[in-house]
């Protein structure tokens, strides 16, 4: 018996085509006599692909509800533009102080909520530090997992002397950059796939903060710190019992213009054929 609430067709409208069926990651639609037909909805990932798909406006689904749907942009960005775009992209470490504008950074944020996530999870949770004082305690409780991680000898042992010797003896903030601000990412303590998730998200962040005039960069020590779940550091931020960190981001107003884009490694590729 097909499970009727969950989609909703204009039988006038619909053609049959079965993009709908052909595209649901989930597996859950059929084709019947009478058109598309879900016999299963709890597998649905609410993506909204079966009416985003549809080229005849005639499905619906109430996990995703077509009124809710923006139309797809009718022109896209040449091959160059996208080339270019995508190559001019810098890592910024170097920032004006002065704490983005809050409504920047939920511009920033908000763009995250459409980056892909596994199973289409979504779940990110994410936690804004601009507070000096707890900015620094970062920085050194970054540096004191770090040093413990000497301590006991790991495979990051030697590196990590490096970054410390850095830190504490040319004073030079390797860590944090002095960054304005660093964004925290996590998600619930059972989500197998936060990490792989974080990385998309943030991808996205650093893919648009140039639009609204932001610099990013991953906090690469800060993030390994917090995956490793340091207590110090995950008490300091609050993070709920039951959600753990998965990716930390620097936030600032850039304070260079980088003029050229620099060359990266020839592209190694084999095909399997």
């Amino acid at each position: 018996m097909p499970v009727l609430d969950l989609i909703k067709i204009d039988r006038s409208k619909c053609v049959k085509c079965g993009l709908c069926v052909a595209d649901c990651p989930a597996c859950i639609l059929d084709m019947g006599e009478d058109g598309p037909e879900c016999n299963v909805d709890r597998g649905c990932m609410s993506c909204g692909h079966c009416v985003a798909i549809c080229p005849t406006g005639a499905m619906d689904n109430k996990y995703t509800p077509r009124e809710e749907m923006t139309a797809a942009p009718k022109e896209i960005i040449s091959e160059k533009q996208a080339y270019d775009f995508l190559r001019s992209r810098r890592s910024v470490r170097l920032f004006r102080q002065q704490t983005p504008k809050r409504e920047d950074v939920l511009k920033l944020l908000d763009i995250c909520r459409y980056a892909p996530t596994a199973g289409n999870s979504q779940g990110m949770y994410f936690t804004v530090v601009s507070n000096p004082d707890m900015l620094a305690k970062i920085r050194q409780y970054t540096a004191d997992w770090m040093a413990e991680e000497v301590e006991k000898g790991t495979e990051n042992k030697r590196y990590f002397k490096a970054v410390l010797r850095t830190f504490y003896e040319k004073n030079v903030d390797i860590i944090e950059r002095q960054a304005p601000m660093l964004v925290f990412v996590s998600t619930r303590r059972l989500n197998v796939t936060g990490i792989s998730n974080s990385e998309q998200c943030l991808a996205y962040a650093e893919l648009f903060a140039p639009a609204i005039g932001l610099g990013t960069t991953i906090a690469g020590f800060i993030q390994a710190c917090a995956i490793a779940g340091y207590k110090p550091l995950v008490e300091l931020l609050g993070i709920p019992a039951k959600q753990k960190l998965v990716g930390c981001m620097m936030v600032g107003y850039p304070r260079v213009k980088y003029r050229l884009m620099p060359e990266r490694q020839h592209l190694k590729c084999e095909f399997r054929e």
